[in-house]
């Protein structure tokens, strides 16, 4: 739904088309939208920098100090994002005959600022404020095991964002008008039914590879080791530079949650933690790294507009996915990597074993911990669960009940704390509800993507195999990173791919590989 529409906008494009008016690109009106969206961006930055030294670096009792640094802030910034006075010019300039960048430019600002002036000034500050105190609840409720202590905070969060879902109140199911937020376009009514098929699809491999009598003897040798958690920062931090995340526009922290950040154009943070798995640091960076390559990869000339983003966090997360799962999980990256990683660990299993136990199967309690048949099975339970929970089929206090009751159902394994379960993920605690199916979507973008790819440079496994990752970083910029926001997401993967968001060529991906890897 587009807000802000003006009486006449209809008959204008008509008479437009009609008779090929040619109107005078308003310059003073596009200077202004440019500076503005330039202090917008730098002020969402700043913001940004609160929050990254929130999770990284500041002192915990600090935190409220921070939630009143970052209520002022964002309340200064919705301020400038709803203005009349840049509003009326980008109403004015969606009049007008402009170049194709300034044109798609203006196009999401009219949409993006009508959604942003539903929302008042008060709630964005409030938001803010329960946000940032709910993120310090969610840490000491995670290192407690606890939901009762975040119970609060969340209930109140929960309340804020049925209330933004109406202030936005797009066509549908409540729960679209926080879903579009971060993937435009996306419907609770398209999305349903193809995760109900994804998972049946899901749960009938998973039994394919559970009767595999490779299954029942399966073992993970990293089991058998220790691995110095210095050693694995060291080695996450070099892959991530090796894959194209050079030092001097990076930063690579250790934070609870791994997540990525752009503090500008030639600054991009990103974090890892290290678990008993190895290969938690390693996957994690290299999922992280994913983000940060796109980021800095979109062009220079989108700087400080609307174009300088991502199509949606379905994309995003799909560059995340692709360096994560097909780079990183997949056998050309481990004929590569194993002689690199027994040496520094002293493993003394031979190549195939390392590769088996990178792609061990089991029904594990964490999502960023999951391997990739059980991935998408995480996403959808958390999908399932926020849609109740916006549409108030269901309260804040059953939440670990329902949480555990659908782990058992899809997973056979029940947590045995809050930690392992409701309380795993940090996205609630900012107000982060229809981000999670975004996870599911871009995991099914990054099977396309790497499909269309061996296509069209059919030897880029060999590449990975050497240890050279640049013919891929330079495709996935031509094709998705430069293209920045000038695109939906459905209408960029038809660009590079040729079709839409496609389930099954995930489902054949995982099925071709681990029919292989289990032998069934």
């Amino acid at each position: 739904m587009v807000v802000g529409k003006v009486a006449n906008e209809k008959s204008f494009a008509k008479l437009f088309k009609q008779n090929s008016i040619k109107f005078l690109m308003p310059k003073k009106d596009l200077e202004f939208v440019k500076k503005v969206q330039k202090e917008i961006t730098l002020l969402s930055n700043a913001s940004a920098l609160l929050g990254w030294d929130q999770q990284v670096y500041m002192p915990k009792k600090a935190s409220q100090d921070r939630a009143e640094q970052a209520t002022i802030l964002d309340g200064i910034l919705h301020k400038k994002i709803t203005d009349d006075k840049f509003y009326k010019a980008v109403l004015s300039l969606s009049k007008s005959k402009l170049p194709n960048d300034d044109a798609r430019t203006i196009e999401i600002l009219k949409r993006d600022l009508g959604k942003a002036r539903k929302l008042p000034n008060e709630f964005i500050e409030e938001l803010s404020k329960t946000t940032s105190q709910a993120f310090d609840a969610w840490q000491e409720a995670r290192e407690r095991k606890d939901f009762k202590i975040f119970l609060p905070h969340l209930k109140k969060i929960v309340e804020l964002k049925k209330k933004q879902a109406k202030y936005i109140g797009l066509a549908g199911h409540t729960y679209n008008s926080l879903l579009d937020s971060f993937e435009e376009g996306m419907t609770v009514e398209e999305l349903k039914p193809k995760f109900e098929k994804l998972k049946i699809e899901l749960i009938e491999l998973i039994k394919k590879i559970e009767n595999s009598e490779k299954y029942k003897t399966q073992k993970n040798i990293f089991e058998n080791y220790t691995f110095s958690n210095d050693k694995q920062i060291i080695m996450s931090k070099e892959i991530a530079e090796k894959i194209g995340l050079k030092k001097d526009i990076s930063r690579v922290d250790i934070s609870t949650h791994p997540f990525t950040i752009r503090l500008g154009t030639k600054d991009v943070r990103i974090t890892t933690n290290v678990r008993t798995d190895p290969l938690f640091s390693l996957l994690s960076t290299m999922h992280e790294a994913g983000h940060a390559l796109y980021e800095i990869q979109m062009p220079e000339k989108f700087k400080y507009t609307a174009l300088m983003d991502t199509p949606s966090l379905g994309i995003h997360e799909s560059q995340s996915r692709f360096w994560e799962n097909m780079v990183g999980r997949n056998k050309p990256f481990w004929k590569y990597y194993s002689k690199q990683f027994k040496s520094e660990f002293g493993l003394k299993e031979k190549e195939e074993e390392i590769f088996s136990s990178v792609n061990h199967i089991f029904p594990g309690k964490i999502r960023i911990e999951s391997d990739e048949v059980h991935y998408c099975l995480h996403v959808i339970l958390r999908f399932e669960i926020e849609i109740d929970l916006i549409a108030g089929k269901i309260s804040v206090e059953e939440l670990p009940k329902i949480w555990n009751n659908k782990m058992k159902e899809l997973f056979g394994v029940t947590p045995k704390n809050d930690a392992e379960g409701v309380l795993q993920d940090v996205h609630w605690s900012g107000g982060s509800f229809g981000y999670f199916p975004t996870y599911a979507l871009g995991t099914i973008y990054a099977s396309q993507i790497y499909e269309q790819m061996k296509k069209e440079i059919p030897k880029i496994e060999e590449e990975i195999e050497k240890g050279n990752f640049e013919k891929m970083q330079k495709w996935l910029g031509e094709k998705i990173h430069s293209q920045g926001r000038k695109y939906l997401a459905e209408d960029l993967i038809k660009k590079v791919c040729g079709e839409g968001l496609n389930p099954e060529v995930y489902i054949k991906y995982l099925t071709k590989k681990f029919s292989e890897i289990y032998g069934f």
